[in-house]
């Protein structure tokens, strides 16, 4: 509900924080203020004779957009609060709002002071349309403000306790809201499919269920002429292939694309890569050596970022004076949207490959040149190489950090794994299902109308599976919500279904085992630097940590 006063706030509804979700902190109290200017003497005064935390931030006044981006980027900080009442003067209050819409599990409340005469509405996205408590205030008087912040709070601690539930209307669908478990289940209650309308993006649709995804990812109809895929090079000009998806996207030819699969597809099996094992559990090790183990380390940074980076450099055969220049391409140059040519990584590739061919190796461009021969066309290598590099490293990390947290959050399942090694397959499994790196698969185009659970879908439109509300599918998993290592019964979608089935799972699959078994193995009391509800996650179409701060071996001086 949204309240509009001059002088005095009214009833507000609120969603109270559920369980332990990354992002969500219970019991802690923040008040956010943005551009206060010299009116918040008396503010902080009625907010922390509250036991409220009160924090403030100057940020862009003028700009709308730049405000936006200034409070994501202070929610993103380490040391921000998980979830916080926004409250902004001026520009900084529809800025608020639009934050609050953009990432609903970092704002608590939003207070908006200083709003246009318009009926108290503030401009940019409607309040009405927030789901968590808003708070409208017209005049900026300091007394008048405090007192009306101070009731809204009142009002927010008396309803925390409040069991969350749906809202009437559930808001616009935005990436981050795609990462909710919570708002997945209740789109999956609603129905098996959903319409998306995003700007720049053809009408889309998603999936919210187990047996709905598994079925439609299926249709025939969904392998058509293009294809969406990885930005591994620059968008084609052919009319043809006009691209009507997300912008760190391509859309290239189907044949094509099938046709890259193809080639390296045969040869990223369960026996090939069990052959890479021994030199990743070396690179593992080797990684790990150089963490000191008894102070805090930030295990994102020192591990979990630059493993499948070192993993993708040993299934290319990448010589090791060249990882750096790998690291640099994937880490940081591939994060420019739309992706650049990066021609130079093209050239490095075929000098690769020119090399495999007269001596090859034990690694994928060596069993691929010897087996291709005369056949190889150099190019589609090339393609293909760079499409495995840019869909290879993201999700690895993700799982990796994510999934050590997730453990290291639940004692006893970190105590089940160090005391009994043979559960790292299951743990493994249960970590892609309960971390979910991409929580949304590829959006596929309708080659033709099709039906969905009794929905039609119109041919051009786009088709995409939430697989988090589908690992998360009472029907298809015992207590969903649940991290549970030794998880026998496990169909989870983590690495999609149907034709664009992850080309990598085998890959990604040993590469964690050797990881979360070795941490295991090696460091049996390795613990979180600091209380759990510190990690701080980045909200986009990936859920994602900021840093993983740990201590391989408490105690150790």
């Amino acid at each position: 509900m949204t309240t509009v006063a001059d002088d005095a706030a009214g009833e507000a509804l609120v969603a109270a924080p559920r369980g332990d979700e990354p992002g969500r902190r219970a019991g802690e109290h923040v008040l956010m203020v943005l551009n206060p200017g010299n009116r918040s003497r008396r503010l902080q005064e009625e907010v922390t004779g509250r036991g409220w935390q009160m924090r403030t931030a100057d940020v862009p006044a003028d700009d709308l957009t730049a405000c936006v981006e200034a409070i994501t980027d202070l929610l993103a900080a380490p040391q921000s609060p998980d979830r916080a009442v926004l409250l902004g003067y001026g520009m900084a209050g529809p800025a608020a709002v639009e934050v609050a819409d953009r990432h609903p599990e970092r704002a608590a409340a939003v207070v908006v002071v200083g709003a246009p005469e318009n009926g108290g509405q503030a401009p940019g996205i409607p309040v009405a349309e927030l789901t968590c408590p808003a708070l409208v205030l017209a005049a900026d008087n300091g007394e008048t403000v405090a007192s009306a912040v101070g009731s809204f709070l009142e009002e927010l601690e008396r309803q925390a306790g409040t069991e969350f539930t749906c809202p009437a209307r559930l808001p616009a669908l935005t990436p981050v809201l795609l990462n909710e478990p919570e708002v997945m289940r209740q789109l999956r209650e609603m129905g098996p499919v959903h319409r998306i309308n995003a700007p720049g993006v053809a009408t889309s649709w998603i999936l919210t269920g187990h047996r709905a995804t598994t079925a439609t990812l299926a249709e025939a109809g969904l392998a058509g002429e293009a294809e969406i895929t990885a930005g591994f090079r620059l968008q084609s000009a052919d009319p043809a292939l006009a691209h009507r998806g997300e912008q760190d996207l391509i859309t290239i030819d189907g044949r094509e694309h099938a046709r890259l699969r193809r080639l390296v597809g045969q040869y990223l099996t369960p026996r090939r890569v069990e052959r890479l094992r021994p030199r990743l559990q070396y690179e593992t090790d080797a990684l790990l050596d150089t963490i000191p183990p008894g102070e805090p380390a930030d295990l994102l940074q020192t591990f979990a970022r630059p493993l499948p980076v070192i993993v993708l450099c040993e299934l290319f055969g990448v010589p090791r004076q060249d990882r750096d220049y790998i690291y640099d391409w994937l880490v940081n140059r591939m994060t420019s949207r739309p992706p650049g040519a990066h021609g130079d990584i093209d050239d490095y590739l075929r000098a690769l490959i020119a090399s495999s061919r007269g001596r090859p190796g034990d690694d994928l461009l060596g069993w691929v040149v010897q087996a291709e021969g005369d056949r190889l066309r150099e190019d589609d290598l090339v393609s293909a190489a760079r499409l495995l590099m840019v869909g290879g490293h993201r999700a690895p990390t993700t799982l990796l950090a994510n999934g050590v947290a997730a453990l290291l959050r639940r004692p006893d399942q970190w105590k089940r794994l160090v005391d009994d090694p043979a559960l790292i397959g299951t743990a493994v499994e249960e970590l892609l299902r309960f971390v979910t790196p991409f929580p949304v698969g590829l959006a596929r185009h309708a080659a033709c109308p099709i039906d969905v659970g009794g929905v039609p879908i119109p041919r051009g439109d786009l088709m995409a599976a939430s697989l988090v509300a589908a690992n998360r599918d009472p029907s298809f998993f015992t207590d969903p919500d649940a991290l549970d290592i030794g998880r026998a019964a496990n169909p989870h979608l983590a690495f999609g279904h149907g034709h664009h089935y992850c080309l990598g799972a085998a890959l990604a699959r040993v590469q964690a085992q050797i990881a979360v078994g070795t941490l295991a193995r090696r460091f049996p009391r390795m613990a979180l630097a600091h209380d759990p509800g510190g990690l701080h996650y980045r909200q986009n179409r990936v859920r994602y940590l900021l840093e993983l701060p740990v201590v391989l071996e408490p105690g150790r001086p």
